[in-house]
């Protein structure tokens, strides 16, 4: 957390100069903005400038020529109301400006218009001077008057401005969201990783440094751990070899041996059978663990399914010539041509334990049917035994074991999940899928779905 927090006072203060930023832009660009428009009216043809020049050239009587072509070429128009309100003159006055004023028509058009039309007054000593505009050219405001242009521009002005605002802060927020996401990305690849049990790769420094290298910490530690874990699992098997194959050798030879006595041969073939389990668990244990820390590299090659099934049959079958065990196996036309690319030897191994499940949970025997069907982009393999069954529990601590299969589970049952866990773990680097079913009416089913050539 405490990597974090410069992290985002960081953001924090790019964002409040940004706003800071725009607010000065806004209120420069609107200066700018109408400092040229009203500089656009501010020229010869402005109100005080006109006044000023058609005040020069005309008396109370008449106005000059040059005052009325003036006039003419700005479009406006003028007239002189003498003290007694009647007008001595007036130039190209439109239709409905009256010619005569009373003291109150002037008070009123004072403030701005003479029938809709701005103007705007001078007084002199003969009378008052009004040069009249044309509609909707000024908007006058008591005392002082805004170029119509520039107030018709103002919605066009605020719309633009609104968009190049929120242009900036949707900018600001995405480069914020790159840069945010392009350090934390790996951080979080990473742990997912870690929750796997498997170490990081190296990861960027950045803004989140501290971060990053807590969490390459975790994954040195881990990645010891793990390598720790399986050189201990080695050792162990290695150990425990040795004495069994003496035990085994030493067994099978008094079971062989036909001095001896019948009870003694019997205990002997028992400790041998039970040794040859030992010996196929410790194998179990050192493939879990090898697959568990990608230890296990595999030799792809393009091979056929069915071949792989037959010979995992058979040697389920020589494994366990018991006649309480029947086999069923169908063969589609279409799977029987259909080839996978795997590695023969683990693959098999995979179909092996999911026989061997149906065999191990069953010893009062079962039915074992084996399907192979073949779509236009997968294998599936399936495989049925109705026997006893899972109960809701056991299905359920099996389908666990396959999302989250981990041969150092304090809750593995090694005698019941590890044969599938290996089975799940090999179809998973296969780039397959498994997945186990207990059908209501007794019995355990497991799918195996790989991807065709």
């Amino acid at each position: 957390m405490k990597s974090l927090r410069p992290y985002i006072a960081r953001n924090l203060a790019f964002f409040a100069a940004l706003m800071v930023a725009l607010l000065a832009f806004n209120a420069a660009a609107f200066g700018i903005f109408f400092s040229g428009a009203v500089a656009h009216e501010a020229g010869d043809a402005s109100p005080a400038a006109m006044l000023h020049a058609i005040e020069d050239t005309t008396s109370a009587s008449e106005a000059s020529p040059e005052a009325r072509s003036k006039l003419r070429e700005n479009g406006l128009w003028a007239l002189f109301i003498k003290p007694d309100g009647d007008c001595s003159w007036s130039v190209d006055a439109p239709e409905g400006v009256p010619l005569h004023y009373t003291l109150q028509d002037v008070a009123r058009f004072s403030k701005g218009y003479i029938s809709d039309y701005p103007v705007f007054t001078r007084v002199t000593d003969a009378g008052l001077l009004v040069l009249g505009y044309p509609k909707d050219s000024y908007m006058k405001i008591t005392g002082n008057y805004i170029p119509m242009r520039a107030v018709q521009a103002l919605p066009s002005f605020l719309v633009v401005m609104a968009f190049l605002d929120v242009g900036c802060l949707f900018l600001a927020y995405w480069l914020s969201k790159r840069r945010t996401l392009s350090g934390l990305e790996p951080i979080e690849d990473a742990i997912e990783a870690l929750g796997t049990g498997k170490a990081a790769h190296s990861l960027p420094k950045g803004t989140l440094a501290n971060l990053s290298e807590s969490v390459t910490r975790a994954s040195d530690l881990i990645a010891k751990q793990n390598e720790a874990r399986a050189n201990w699992i080695a050792g162990i098997s290695h150990d425990i070899r040795t004495p069994l194959t003496l035990i085994m050798g030493n067994a099978e030879r008094i079971a062989s041996d036909p001095s001896a006595p019948s009870d003694a041969s019997g205990r002997a073939a028992l400790i041998s059978a039970q040794s040859a389990k030992i010996s196929n668990l410790i194998n179990d244990l050192n493939l879990a663990s090898q697959l568990e820390y990608d230890m296990q590299p595999l030799h792809k090659a393009k091979a056929k399914p069915s071949k792989i099934v037959r010979k995992a049959v058979a040697d389920a079958i020589n494994a366990c010539p018991e006649t309480r065990y029947s086999y069923e196996m169908e063969i589609e036309q279409e799977a029987e041509k259909a080839a996978v690319e795997c590695d023969e030897r683990l693959l098999g191994r995979a179909i092996g334990n999911i026989l061997q499940n149906s065999v191990t949970h069953n010893p009062q025997g079962c039915r074992i049917r084996i399907g192979l069907n073949a779509t236009d982009e997968h294998v599936l393999i399936t495989i049925e035994d109705d026997g006893a069954g899972a109960a809701g529990k056991d299905l359920l601590a099996l389908l666990k074991s396959q999302e989250h299969a981990s041969s150092t589970d304090e809750n593995l049952d090694l005698r019941h999940g590890l044969g599938l866990q290996i089975a799940s773990r090999v179809i998973r680097a296969h780039q397959g899928n498994l997945s186990f079913t207990a059908p209501v009416e007794g019995g355990f089913k497991t799918v195996v779905q790989l991807s065709r050539c």
